[in-house]
């Protein structure tokens, strides 16, 4: 499919559809075990969705987006519950490895007590997905992948397609640099995840809009990846400190000890991300990547 041969409506059309298959790929999975690739990808599924309707608002019908937001929005939190614990069990046990055994020991059992949790998050889980809302969700999310609500600015000739969607684009990297540009020499942590949040939206735009746009596209989707990955690192190890920190305060002196121990490998991390990020950004804030927006 050639860039010329692609239609807003199509980009669009294809961005919602591709996002409600990998949904529902999922779907068996996440009712009998909920395997974290799982949850991952149908978390992913959702977000992108809701992003991808922002992305696109002049393209498609604002109350009918607006309510399809909503319903990713519920279903995105209910998968978010468990990834986070998913990913915060993963972190915090392969760094409890690095440590000598008997701390090692004492970390792991520190966060066991995530094991209940989860189980009860993916309990819930299970339990969203045989709701009835869940079901009338679904269903709407089928119908919006098969026929979304367009505006007339979608039925635009082919023609225009790739300079409407390159200033779609453009106003997703304009938004991350920009959030960029306001950083201070020391950002806090809020501030360096809405950054995070900027690269993901516009990771997602790029990818969106690469069919139309081509390798300009996927060289600027795979350069906000970067940024959301390496941001993504910086943001699991504040919220494991955090978590550590609050569980500190209920452990034995020697558990106390080793989650300290576990605690500085996060600080570590998050530290070597900030450190990291001036570099990759200037990376990725080239005329390169961005001199055809």
């Amino acid at each position: 499919m050639g860039s010329r041969e692609v239609s807003v409506s199509e980009i669009v059309r294809r961005a919602i559809r591709q996002s409600y298959e990998q949904l529902v790929a999922r779907e068996a999975d996440l009712r009998v075990g909920g395997d974290p690739e799982s949850v991952h990808q149908a978390r992913v599924a959702t977000r992108r969705l809701r992003s991808d309707l922002r992305t696109f608002e002049q393209f498609v019908d604002a109350r009918w987006a607006n309510d399809l937001r909503g319903d990713l929005r519920w279903l995105g939190a209910e998968l978010g519950i468990v990834r986070d614990l998913d990913v915060q069990r993963e972190r915090l046990r392969g760094h409890a490895d690095r440590l000598p055994p008997t701390e090692g020991e004492a970390a792991r059992r520190v966060v066991r007590r995530l094991d209940a949790d989860h189980a009860a998050a993916k309990g819930d889980l299970r339990a969203m997905l045989n709701e009835a809302r869940y079901e009338h969700v679904r269903n709407k999310l089928a119908a919006a992948a098969a026929t979304p609500v367009f505006t007339r600015a979608a039925r635009s000739h082919a023609s225009d397609a790739a300079e409407m969607l390159t200033a779609v684009v453009r106003e997703r990297w304009t938004k991350l640099r920009r959030s960029v540009r306001r950083l201070s020499d020391n950002p806090d942590d809020e501030s360096l995840h809405a950054v995070r949040i900027r690269a993901k939206r516009c990771r997602y735009a790029s990818d969106a809009c690469e069919p139309a746009l081509g390798k300009p596209a996927r060289r600027l989707s795979r350069s906000a990846a970067s940024v959301q990955d390496l941001l993504g690192e910086h943001h699991d190890a504040v919220v494991a400190i955090a978590w550590l920190a609050k569980t500190a305060h209920e452990c034995s002196p020697g558990e106390a000890y080793a989650i300290g121990m576990l605690a500085q490998i996060e600080r570590d991390a998050a530290a070597s991300a900030r450190a990291e990020f001036p570099s990759v950004w200037n990376h990725v804030d080239t005329k390169r990547i961005r001199g055809w927006l």
